[in-house]
């Protein structure tokens, strides 16, 4: 006789397949694209096989974008992992002031892409920015620094901006990391170990790593394929400084009206990101996770 316990999944199936179908139907059409000439101007869509990832792989912008793409990553991910660490390390202790200042501490978290965007293209603007502002009114600099219009400078200021908004997310989760240690072996750790630094590094480290590679990755895939900041900070500019391949994606499929070409970039990225994953995560010493799974 058939029985619900014998097949558990079957209680799932209400959940699952509403989400395999809006996830697998959008990605299983966006490979489709990506193998046909689909132009919105044009009504017929002819399969072109691989055509399309030539014409991208071999296009003027494709190695410049990723260059720019995996320059972005390689800054921006161990960024946000070290400052969230820094920060939720201090934001641990108790002083005066110090819910207020985690309230502060989150407040990117909840500002949208594009006015965290603005927000910093106030700070960098060349000619009436806070930064430039401040900068000449100490002393530092006689004359503006031109941030967003610099081929050398514009990538470097939109990761700044991207930093400050992914920092909030880390600072919480490796915040409940600490928040989990055992207070006993803090203590101990306290009174055996006098010097901060190899106190973090011997009792508090070996507790969150697990969480910290958690927020290397998600953060090397979060700045990978990073979008909304670009778009609005800098379009893509000077030239190509800023152009990431997720930004082409909405060029080619938005601007250009290629969308195969733009399914295309997509399916690039996202080949890349799972090599970065795997990278990443061969990288790791085969021990990181033997005490998650002990327990």
């Amino acid at each position: 006789m058939w029985s619900i316990n014998r097949f558990p999944i079957a209680w799932l199936l209400p959940a699952l397949l509403p989400v395999a179908f809006i996830t697998i139907y959008p990605i299983a059409h966006a490979l489709w694209t990506s193998l046909h000439q689909v132009m919105i101007l044009f009504p017929v869509e002819p399969f072109v096989g691989l055509d399309n990832y030539k014409r991208v792989v071999t296009s003027d912008y494709f190695l410049d974008a990723l260059r720019n793409s995996l320059l972005f990553t390689a800054i921006a991910a161990p960024s946000v992992v070290i400052l969230g660490v820094a920060i939720a390390l201090f934001l641990q202790r108790r002083f005066f002031g110090s819910q207020v200042i985690r309230s502060i501490v989150l407040l990117p978290w909840v500002l949208p892409g594009a006015i965290s965007a603005v927000l910093w293209v106030w700070v960098f603007h060349p000619s009436f920015g806070v930064l430039n502002g401040l900068l000449l009114n100490l002393g530092l600099i006689d004359e503006s620094i031109p941030w967003l219009t610099s081929p050398k400078l514009a990538l470097y200021a939109v990761v700044v901006a991207h930093v400050w908004t992914q920092i909030p997310f880390a600072v919480v989760l490796v915040m409940a990391a600490l928040a989990s240690i055992n207070s006993e072996v803090l203590e101990a750790g306290e009174i055996d170990c006098r010097s901060p630094y190899k106190r973090f590094r011997h009792i508090v480290f070996p507790e969150i790593k697990a969480m910290v590679v958690v927020l290397l990755v998600y953060n090397a895939l979060t700045a990978f394929t990073s979008y909304d900041l670009v778009y609005a900070m800098t379009g893509g500019g000077p030239g190509t400084a800023t152009t990431l391949l997720s930004f082409q994606i909405w060029r080619e499929s938005f601007s250009m009206y290629d969308f195969g070409a733009g399914s295309a970039v997509a399916f690039i990225v996202v080949l890349i990101s799972a090599v970065l994953i795997i990278a990443i995560t061969r990288a790791l010493p085969s021990d990181l996770f033997a005490k998650e799974e002990a327990s």
